[in-house]
């Protein structure tokens, strides 16, 4: 399957996100945002990135993934949950670190399964059949 604009915009979010960390860590103020603002705008974008890009799909095929895949990218966003909420609770460093690279491991994840997933044909017609025999 090819990528879609979902996953552009997806690709976006998530470029945003490490691009702020990226100079948060520099030291180059943006906005004036400490830890705490910058953990909830890269928590933001991270959940647009999952709407635009995964959970838009669920019914169209995520829950037919293969289970390692959905275990391993529930445990991640285990993790980049817990360490937003810390982030934002603490204003900590680390954790900030931590939603970072859980964000841009889930990303990364999905936009790797997009690309070469196959389509499941969602109806299955008997041999011979044509719109012909359905009128």
């Amino acid at each position: 399957m090819r990528l879609t604009w979902r996953d552009g915009l997806a690709t976006l979010f998530v470029l945003t996100a490490v691009l702020l960390y990226g100079l948060w860590l520099a030291g180059i103020a943006v906005f004036g945002l400490d830890a705490r603002g910058v953990g909830a705008v890269v928590l933001g974008l991270g959940l647009a990135a999952s709407i635009t890009a995964v959970v838009y799909g669920v019914g169209a095929g995520l829950l037919r993934a293969n289970k390692a895949y959905l275990v391993v990218a529930s445990l991640i966003g285990s993790v980049a949950l817990v360490s937003g909420v810390v982030t934002l609770m603490d204003a900590n460093e680390s954790a900030l670190g931590v939603l970072v690279a859980a964000t841009l491991a889930l990303w990364l994840m999905a936009t790797i399964r997009h690309e070469v997933k196959t389509e499941v044909p969602t109806k299955i017609e008997p041999v011979g059949a044509s719109f012909k025999d359905a009128a």
